[in-house]
């Protein structure tokens, strides 16, 4: 320790010296303070020994990741010079007549527009009354993770009504409404972990979920693709039939999907492939691939396995 070489450098003694009356009241002091406690508990050792070892694997994979984004900003940087994106529009003009314009030509009339108005005001009600406080008391059963991105919470009208609407294309079947429930991300949260906890985490979390009566619909791991890394779940309230999202993340993978995103939601838009799109969407694509090659993947996440409930006939 260097305490004990500082006093030993000053002092130099001899070694039988130093085995009689053992080293001085001050490096004794220090080599106390500094040395860790001997545990004579095996079950303890195991516990300190997996701690110190989580401690350093979710150091490493945070420096890694954190070395990485810099350079990941700046290849951003450039494809957006390059095909001169700006940031999406605040809002369209709406006409006076009740219905609504979005971006890309969608549209909703005015009896649809209004049957969205009403049913976002009920889903907030019943995602701020019985989905999200289900969700906080689910946070509070273990100190080791913490909701992220809390307050977006519920997604903007404005892009719920796009999604209505491409729900609501010329050969659907589906009214507004019916359009507005299939939407399974209005109500959504973030639940971020450690990547050494990551696993564990989920499957106990997902668990606690159902024990408060909410239905588990979709799960999907994606942690082996290499355009998004992370766990997405769909879930549904019962009582009010409202669906909601739950993603499962590290502080890397969300912080990817957050790096990423501009460039997914430019691949979706673009609605008819042309050689020159092509091109773009391969760029894009290749910059997601190099973000999420920069994630570090948690132990053992490959265990969480996929799952689709079954329809219910009726």
């Amino acid at each position: 320790m260097v305490a004990v070489g500082v006093e030993r450098s000053e002092q130099p003694e001899s070694s039988n010296a130093r085995s009689d009356r053992g080293p001085g009241p001050g490096v004794d002091r220090a080599a106390r303070q500094e040395r860790p406690p001997v545990l004579t508990d095996p079950e303890q050792r195991v516990t300190e020994h997996l701690r110190y070892r989580d401690s350093v694997v979710n150091h490493e994979a945070a420096h890694s990741w954190d070395a990485a984004v810099p350079e990941l900003q700046g290849i951003w940087e450039k494809i957006k010079s390059k095909y001169g994106y700006t940031e999406r529009s605040v809002s369209v003009a709406q006409p006076t007549d009740g219905s609504w314009r979005g971006d890309g030509g969608r549209k909703l009339d005015s009896a649809q527009n209004a049957e969205v108005d009403r049913g976002y005001a009920r889903i907030r009600e019943v995602g701020e009354h019985t989905i999200i406080p289900g969700l906080r008391a689910v946070e509070a059963e273990d100190p080791t993770r913490h909701l992220a991105g809390f307050d977006h919470r519920f997604k903007g009208l404005n892009r719920l009504k796009e999604k209505v609407a491409d729900l609501l294309e010329p050969r659907s079947k589906l009214t507004a409404t019916d359009a507005l429930y299939a939407v399974s991300d209005t109500v959504r949260c973030t639940y971020m972990y450690t990547e050494t906890s990551y696993t564990r985490g989920v499957l106990h979390d997902v668990e606690r979920l159902k024990s408060r009566g909410f239905e588990l619909d979709k799960l999907k791991n994606t942690w082996t693709s290499d355009q998004y890394k992370g766990i997405n779940t769909q879930w549904v309230d019962p009582a009010s039939e409202v669906r909601f999202e739950v993603q499962f993340h590290t502080r890397a993978s969300l912080e990817a999907k957050e790096l990423s995103h501009k460039a997914y939601e430019r691949i979706r838009s673009i609605m008819e492939p042309t050689p020159k799109t092509d091109l773009e969407a391969g760029e894009l694509e290749g910059f997601q691939s190099k973000v999420n090659a920069k994630v570090p993947i948690p132990p053992n996440v490959s265990v969480i396995e996929d799952y689709q409930r079954e329809k219910r006939d009726g």
